[in-house]
């Protein structure tokens, strides 16, 4: 089902459901209200009578000439008619017509109390039904009898609810209409971020936009969806470029490998001084080998990394990246380093790391490694930086003119580059005073 069909049914249910509530109340009040008003305005008759004929003595003539008796007799809410004192028909509302008279209407009027009543309700054949109450005259002069009929007002309530099904049924349709043209206003937004988002499933597309403008939910999930695409397409060139700056550098180890490899087939014709430098050669081309594709591997594992930020002792920190480094040169590593940061640990003692190990590798003195919560220093007394290399120091593979006799895959900075970035800071190499270099990052 879709967001639409869906939203659709639940706007007819909750309508459906509202209008038969709403119906069902209203039917209950009217019903009340008519039966109430119709009864009410009976008993009200009937009361005024009873209080006219216990207050004068009538007779049924009387009566119907009494102000009291011509107003009962002319109202639309009874049919009304006299009896004499041995029960015979006085006169009748001539417009309703008469209706029976029974033993028990007869006895009411042979009574000498006045105002006494009686009470019944029939259905004269083929009439509709009544409600009769007999009130006698007293001193044996007749009775006066008022009838409601409660099939009218039965018909008046169902056309009432002829009425309102009629209305509900109207408001219904509207509100199933005006349900889906919301459904589709709700869904229009969706179905169009759908859509696209299908189309870059199907095409790979990365340059398509979803976003739709708006603060709502969908515009928001639009600007989600634009936001991992840029990202998406940015890890796409990234990787592009680094598979082809990967087939660069691999390119010359491994023709040389081959190269070797070849001649290593006519060991044999070789003197014995050349069979060792060509040894060397393979050892050294495998071992460089060998850690430019660690260093690959580091730098991917880099990029991917799911590490959380957390609290990062920077004394800690130094001192485990300093004693590292001194066992593997047997060269002085100076510490100065205070303070806690928020970071990713591995990745700031692997940033660290690199810059330690390049400070080794480019002099011959001592190493200083300075940390501070804002900013990650290595000091060093080598050759330093050209100006042409600096602006370039931190890319993916490139080596300085003065490096590219030593070992090295040049993605050492390329890695601290990353660190930096991914914890909103950034790299910096400068002159150190007095010669050196002065290499790091802010955080």
């Amino acid at each position: 089902m879709t967001a639409r069909r869906g939203l659709t049914r639940a706007f007819t249910g909750i309508a459906v459901a509202v209008v038969l509530a709403v119906s069902g109340v209203a039917y209950g009040v009217g019903e009340s209200a008519l039966e109430g008003d119709a009864e009410q305005a009976f008993r009200s008759q009937v009361d005024a009578v009873v209080a006219r004929v216990s207050r004068a003595e009538l007779t049924p003539k009387a009566f119907v000439d009494d102000e009291v008796g011509r107003d009962v007799m002319r109202s639309r809410d009874a049919v009304t008619q006299t009896l004499t004192g041995d029960g015979r028909l006085g006169q009748a509302d001539v417009d309703e017509g008469q209706f029976p008279v029974y033993t028990v209407d007869k006895e009411v009027a042979a009574l000498d109390a006045a105002g006494e009543r009686a009470e019944r309700e029939f259905t004269p054949r083929g009439g509709e039904e009544l409600r009769v109450v007999t009130v006698s005259l007293g001193g044996g002069r007749g009775a006066v009898q008022l009838a409601r009929p409660i099939s009218r007002t039965e018909a008046m309530v169902a056309a009432f609810a002829w009425r309102l099904a009629a209305a509900a049924a109207v408001v219904l349709l509207l509100a199933v209409l005006l349900g889906r043209v919301v459904a589709r206003r709700m869904t229009r937004g969706l179905e169009w971020l759908t859509g696209a988002a299908e189309e870059v499933a199907e095409s790979g597309r990365l340059d398509l936009m979803l976003g739709s403008g708006g603060s709502d939910e969908v515009a928001r999930l639009g600007a989600a969806f634009d936001s991992v695409l840029v990202r998406l397409a940015s890890a796409r060139e990234d990787q592009r470029r680094l598979v082809q700056d990967a087939n660069h550098e691999l390119r010359t180890p491994l023709t040389s490998l081959r190269t070797n490899i070849s001649v290593l087939k006519r060991v044999d014709e070789l003197p014995s001084e050349s069979r060792g430098q060509l040894i060397e050669d393979l050892d050294g081309e495998a071992r460089e080998l060998s850690h430019l594709v660690a260093e690959l591997m580091e730098f991917s594992s880099e990029r991917r990394v799911d590490e959380e930020f957390g609290p990062v002792d920077l004394p800690e920190l130094a001192d485990r990246v300093a004693t590292r480094a001194r066992r593997r040169s047997g060269r002085d590593v100076l510490v100065d380093a205070e303070g806690v940061v928020t970071g990713r640990v591995r990745g700031l003692e692997r940033a660290l790391t690199n810059l330690v190990d390049n400070a080794v590798k480019f002099s011959e003195g001592p190493v200083e490694v300075v940390l501070r919560p804002n900013c990650f220093r290595v000091l060093d007394r080598g050759p330093g930086v050209a100006p042409e290399d600096t602006a370039r120091i931190f890319d993916r593979f490139h080596r300085a003119t003065s490096a590219r006799s030593l070992p090295g895959s040049g993605l050492g900075l390329a890695i601290v580059h990353e660190v930096a970035t991914t914890h909103g800071g950034t790299v910096f190499a400068r002159p150190r005073p007095g010669g050196g270099a002065e290499i790091g990052f802010k955080l």
